[in-house]
């Protein structure tokens, strides 16, 4: 017997120096050889390809020093998740160092050399039995590349940092940026007027410094600049003249790639009524392959609520004319739209994609099939009722790639007006200046890109869809495919859905919402504890009917 339990301890120790052998090596090995699986849909803990792109191609050393504090706890966790995805980013380079800083035993002078690198001690609201504490800390990220630095002042949230990152590594070691030009002299959206600064704050932020932003203008027959790399009409409120038009089919030629955002109506100040809105663009756009709709579109089932003012009082409410575009309603081949969840476009009309050799027309976007279009005099106030016609779903923005023909090829090259045409009767030509003999129509380009949308108002009704999708667009236009599937990951739109008889699905209603809410925070549970009483009491009968048989049996003994 004592040789069995020798035998037996032995074989125990044996097992447990081979499972903890086992242990070990497993973990030796996981160290030259990490391997996750990431179950989410949209794979947020998982770094990009466009990320790995841009990590491949580094050609020296990028310092990525992470100045977080230790404590409180809330700022703890982040520098936890920060961590995280620093060690995901190394894993994928050799050209990456990456420290962390703790700043709490700075001196003055440190500190003050982190303010003026851009790194700010910032104060947070921490909560300690049941009091609020004012608490100093530290939340940057310093990025260096060959004697430059940039630098993500506050990093409050992981959602977007990997896309915070790239870009700016990209922008640390990108060589030169690309130059995004907006058209201005037709009453368009301008990028530097004082009312649009909300925008061009968030264009600033999210390039980088991957763009410089300019204005172009067309007037006295300019050409569009050689360093403009994309080119954005967006807005025009009053027709190109001819040569404005050859102009900027001249820079498509040359190669540059363009954003056409186009308003189908004019607003009539102080009304809620609109009227077509001719730019002169129609001709040049259908010749490239997209076909703007003279109309308006409204969307019966799938409409964003607006903001009304009524009195004193300001009211939201559904508004048809604010189209809402959901997810299956977007391209999930194009690196613009394939991860957006919803995008909002106001006063937005309808596009055709126009089949043209060497060019491939991709739609973007589409209402859903409940989608209406409107024509001739507009009245977009809320309470006025939308007459009933078909329905059907409508493109409303699209992709053209390739290389285009000119829509001035066997033209003439327009004159350019000048102070002294500006007077010719309309039935007149204009005298040909000078430039216009000197120039050589380019007939075809060289392989580029176009966009289109049936409205501009996503940049003046703006929402992080808007925004993203405008962004995307820039980004897929001037840098390629780089960045795009980074910033769209994190936009996540879910609205909950029930489906109707007919198969069709439709949004909940807030009835329906609170009922979902608490039949989950309330009833599941109470169903549990149900189901637990009912098994106990089962339970306990049966166990009083045994003992009640038994006992009987021991009786009739």
């Amino acid at each position: 017997m004592k040789n069995k339990r020798i035998a037996f301890g032995g074989n125990t120790l044996a097992f447990v120096v081979i499972i903890f052998g086992i242990l070990a090596l497993i973990n030796f090995l996981s160290t030259r050889r990490f391997v996750r699986t990431d179950l989410t849909e949209d794979k947020r803990y998982t770094i990009s390809k466009a990320t790995r792109n841009v990590l491949d191609s580094l050609d020296d050393i990028v310092t990525i020093t992470a100045y977080f504090s230790t404590a409180p706890a809330e700022v703890a966790q982040i520098r936890r998740n920060v961590r995280d995805i620093l060690d995901e980013y190394k894993a994928f380079s050799k050209n990456l160092q990456i420290d962390f800083v703790n700043p709490a035993n700075f001196d003055d002078a440190q500190k003050q050399e982190l303010r003026f690198k851009g790194i700010p001690e910032v104060q947070i609201n921490v909560y300690k039995q049941d009091k609020a504490e004012i608490a100093n800390v530290y939340m940057g990220v310093s990025i260096g590349y060959s004697g430059k630095e940039e630098t993500l002042p506050v990093v409050r949230s992981t959602a977007n940092l990997e896309y915070d990152l790239t870009s700016t590594i990209l922008k640390v070691t990108t060589k030169e940026a690309k130059t995004v030009g907006f058209l201005t002299g037709h009453g368009e959206f301008d990028i530097n007027a004082q009312e649009y600064q909300q925008f061009r704050q968030l264009l600033d932020k999210n390039g980088q410094g991957q763009y410089n932003i300019t204005s172009v203008s067309l007037q006295d027959g300019k050409a569009v600049d050689a360093t403009v790399t994309t080119l954005v009409v967006a807005g025009v409120k009053q027709p190109l003249t001819e040569r404005e038009k050859y102009e900027l089919d001249q820079f498509i030629m040359r190669g540059g790639k363009a954003i056409f955002l186009i308003d189908p109506i004019q607003m009539q100040p102080g009304t809620m009524q609109g009227t077509p809105l001719s730019t002169g663009l129609n001709d040049l756009l259908e010749h490239y392959g997209a076909k703007l709709g003279n109309n308006l579109l409204v969307d019966r089932r799938f409409h964003e609520n607006a903001r009304f003012q009524q009195g004193f009082m300001t009211i939201f409410q559904p508004y048809p004319y604010f189209v809402k575009i959901i997810k299956p309603n977007f391209s999930t081949e194009h690196a613009i739209t394939n991860q957006l969840e919803a995008l909002t476009l106001p006063w937005t009309s309808s596009l055709e994609v126009i089949g043209k050799e060497n060019i491939t027309g991709t739609v973007l976007a589409k209402t859903s099939e409940f989608g209406q279009t409107l024509q001739g005099y507009y009245n977009l106030r809320p309470d006025f009722p939308i007459p009933d016609a078909e329905t059907q779903a409508y493109p409303v923005a699209v992709a053209l790639e390739g290389q285009f023909k000119s829509f001035y090829t066997d033209k003439e090259i327009p004159a350019a007006a000048t102070d002294d045409t500006t007077s010719v009767a309309d039935n007149e030509t204009p005298v040909p200046t000078q430039d216009t003999a000197e120039r050589t129509t380019i007939t075809e380009s060289a392989q580029t890109q176009i966009v289109v949308v049936g409205t501009a108002q996503l940049l003046i009704q703006l929402n992080a869809n808007s925004v993203n999708f405008f962004l995307n667009t820039v980004d897929w236009l001037t840098l390629g495919d780089a960045l795009i599937g980074i910033r769209s990951q994190t936009i996540t739109d879910r609205p909950l859905q029930i489906k109707t008889r007919s198969g069709e699905f439709r949004e909940v209603s807030e009835i329906e919402k609170n009922f979902i809410k608490y039949l989950c925070t309330v009833g599941i549970p109470l169903l549990v504890v149900i189901f637990g009483l009912v098994r106990y009491f089962l339970k306990s009968r049966a166990k009083r009917m045994v003992e009640a048989f038994s006992t009987r049996n021991m009786t009739s003994d």
